[in-house]
């Protein structure tokens, strides 16, 4: 039960941590995107710095769904290991 509550600790200071980093990750790529909007209107704006934004905001996309897969992982694990402490004499041989 230890473990768990450890465990649970570990994993919800881990998602608070992410979760504020977001703000900054999304005030980035908005403040980038009106940076170039701002370079487009005056027709100064590269090419590439418009699939730069663009990429920046599918990463923040996967970085959000690759977080939420191992919060997932880490939770069928705990929920694993809770069956397993429960059910592991009866798997000995006897």
């Amino acid at each position: 039960m230890k473990k768990l509550i450890l465990i649970s600790t570990i994993t919800v200071a881990f998602l608070t941590g992410c979760a504020g980093t977001g703000p900054s990750v999304n005030g980035a790529i908005q403040s980038a995107q009106k940076k170039y909007n701002e370079a487009h209107k005056q027709g100064v704006a590269w090419q590439h710095t418009k699939s730069l934004v663009a990429k920046a905001k599918k990463a923040a996309k996967e970085a959000i769904a690759y977080a939420n897969k191992a919060a997932y992982e880490a939770d069928t694990a705990m929920e694993q290991s809770k069956e397993y402490d429960k059910t592991w004499r009866s798997a000995m041989p006897k």
